[in-house]
């Protein structure tokens, strides 16, 4: 009967931990598209150009699209990740983890270094609900040891 109490209890704590850690990562995924869309359509903005560049006035466009497509992939693999929670393994969390951490300091790391940041404070609020929703779920989703 312990047993069967210290099973089911296990079982309950992996269910609502792997939940918790969904609903974060949807968080952090409702902030990641939301910047991929934003980013994206800069794709496609003259004001955009880098005019002071005359070989490639567009090259700053291009850099936006590629931006926009790695941000896409960094968050369809978090989507994945939340998707497969109960089978990830250590090492492939660990991956997940590391593309998650460096695709969030691309968010931030331009501040303290260049002084550069999302250009409002809506954007700012866009990316502190995607990374503490992104990390935060993938904290949850750490595949544990079993006893």
């Amino acid at each position: 009967m312990t047993l069967r109490l210290f099973a089911a209890t296990r079982n309950f704590e992996m269910n609502s931990r792997i939940v918790v850690g969904r609903l974060l990562i949807l968080l952090g995924l409702f902030g990641g598209f939301v910047s991929v869309w934003y980013t994206l359509n800069f794709t496609w903005n003259p004001q955009f150009q880098s005019v002071n560049l005359p070989d490639a006035p567009t090259h700053s466009n291009y850099h936006a699209f590629r931006g926009a497509m790695l941000a896409l992939a960094a968050n369809l693999l978090l989507f994945w990740a939340a998707f497969k929670a109960r089978a990830l393994s250590p090492e492939v969390w660990s991956v997940v983890t590391f593309v998650a951490v460096f695709y969030y300091l691309g968010w931030w790391a331009a501040w303290p270094i260049w002084g550069l940041h999302a250009p409002s404070f809506v954007a700012e609020m866009n990316h502190v609900i995607g990374t503490v929703g992104g990390l935060g779920g993938l904290l949850f989703l750490q595949p544990r040891k079993t006893v």
